[in-house]
């Protein structure tokens, strides 16, 4: 009889464990930063990022107000955490977002959160330090208090497109090399401090 009991719990819990809710381990919702020149009321959370020099990172936005609030990703970004000075690669948000919707996933450039409304969505993300280590699937990450530059952003977009075009756009996997090689050809183009600098970026700004 205890050995049927052990048996028993022992499954229950390995229940548990493999639920996929339990399997994820979030960071808490910070700030999402606004547009250019704009605030956001809106709050985003990492939920894990698969890849390395560059991937795909799923976020979920929650709409805290009582209305329906804009979300785009263009020009977010993400920091590792840890020391600035021996930190991986940060990544930046490049192309269409993918959307779980009730219909299956859509890519999108913009989507409406309706009010009190939270959505899960992923973000095709690529590396824009190349003088730094790749990070991988393990390392954590937080969103940075501001978006990268327009200039910065329609640069590489305008180049990403370009590039992706002959692989069947930005969003298509064959083109990731293509647009990682863009991301970093514009962003050494004209070095722009962003959020998590460190001694790694001596003498990148001139």
């Amino acid at each position: 009889m205890n050995r049927l009991l052990f048996a028993f719990c022992f499954a229950a819990f390995g229940l548990v464990l493999s639920h996929p809710g339990a399997a994820q381990a979030a960071g808490s919702f910070e700030k999402l930063p606004g547009a250019q020149g704009k605030t956001s009321p809106l709050l985003m959370r990492v939920v894990k990022y698969r890849g390395n020099t560059n991937g795909a990172i799923t976020i979920e936005v929650k709409n805290p107000t009582s209305e329906a609030q804009e979300f785009t990703a263009k020009g977010i970004y993400f920091v590792p955490q840890g020391p600035a000075n021996e930190a991986p690669q940060r990544l930046g948000a490049v192309g269409p977002f993918q959307l779980q919707t009730s219909e299956g996933p859509k890519r999108l450039r913009s989507t409406t959160i309706a009010a009190g409304a939270t959505e899960r969505m992923t973000l095709d993300v690529y590396c824009i330090d190349s003088h730094r280590a790749s990070p991988s699937s393990s390392t954590n990450f937080h969103v940075a208090k501001s978006r990268a530059p327009d200039a910065l952003m329609n640069d590489i977009d305008a180049a990403a497109e370009r590039s992706s075009a002959r692989y069947g756009g930005v969003s298509a996997a064959a083109a990731k090399p293509a647009v990682q090689s863009e991301v970093w050809k514009n962003r050494d183009k004209k070095w722009i401090k962003l959020e998590g600098e460190g001694s790694q970026e001596a003498g990148k700004s001139r």
